[in-house]
């Protein structure tokens, strides 16, 4: 058999590098991903997926679809986010969740603390009316605590806007509701994606039962709702086990 030119087998060495070639430019586009990912998210920020393929991928959504379970495999075992999928203005969209739930608001610092008490009273007493309250009756309970709708306030700033931020970054959701006896739909709130991600809903009760000298079992309700919640922890952290 004839030996192959020098010209041949570099040919045949140029078409057997693309794989290691390739493999080199994926791990670059996955790295890229997820950097956009995470200044996309810097303020928890809601994410579109074509902003993601525009700028760490130049729009090619074929390579988005491939990549995108590496993608999500870094984020979560490396930094500790999980992509979890929101609607906005009709439109799919994420938010990046931390999967490493606020226990206790003494792991804060001093800033975040004062906005997550806020955002504590908030979800709190939703939860405590049973998972969604009219807009309207939850500023009669701020102002019942001292939190004005439209007045600075001296540990939480300026509410209404501290409120809409909530709702931006989808720990609220706001919705319109039929009620019976009233002729327009009411404004209602509830517990937004990102919260039932990041919040412990046993970390709100026991934080209100605190304020209010009283025990989680005198709430029945959400003190069920609690012990679900921690039933459900478990059995994931059984599934990852395996």
């Amino acid at each position: 058999m004839p030996r192959p030119s020098q010209s041949q087998s570099q040919r045949s060495s140029t078409a057997e590098r693309p794989n290691a070639t390739q493999e080199v430019d994926e791990a670059h586009l996955i790295t890229c991903m997820v950097k956009t990912i995470l200044n996309l998210s810097i303020n928890k920020s809601i994410i579109k997926r074509s902003d993601i393929s525009h700028i760490a991928l130049k729009g090619d959504s074929r390579l988005y679809t491939r990549l995108m379970p590496e993608v999500l495999f870094e984020l979560e075992s490396v930094y500790g986010y999980q992509l979890v999928d929101v609607e906005s203005k009709g439109q799919k969209a994420m938010i990046l969740c931390s999967t490493f739930e606020t226990s206790s608001l003494d792991e804060l610092s001093e800033s975040y603390r004062r906005r997550y008490t806020f955002l504590f009273l908030i979800l709190g007493y939703i939860f405590m009316k049973n998972g969604a309250v009219p807009e309207a009756l939850l500023w009669d309970f701020l102002h019942s605590v001292g939190i004005e709708e439209q007045q600075e306030h001296e540990c939480f700033g300026d509410p209404r806007k501290q409120f809409e931020l909530f709702i931006k970054q989808a720990y609220l959701t706001r919705t319109k509701q039929s009620v019976e006896g009233m002729p327009e739909e009411s404004v209602f709130l509830s517990w937004g994606v990102r919260a039932k991600h990041e919040v412990s809903k046993k970390a709100v009760l026991d934080a209100i039962c605190k304020l209010m000298n009283r025990k989680p079992t005198d709430f029945k309700t959400q003190y069920i709702e609690t012990q679900a919640e921690t039933s459900e922890s478990v059995v994931d952290d059984m599934d990852e086990s395996e």
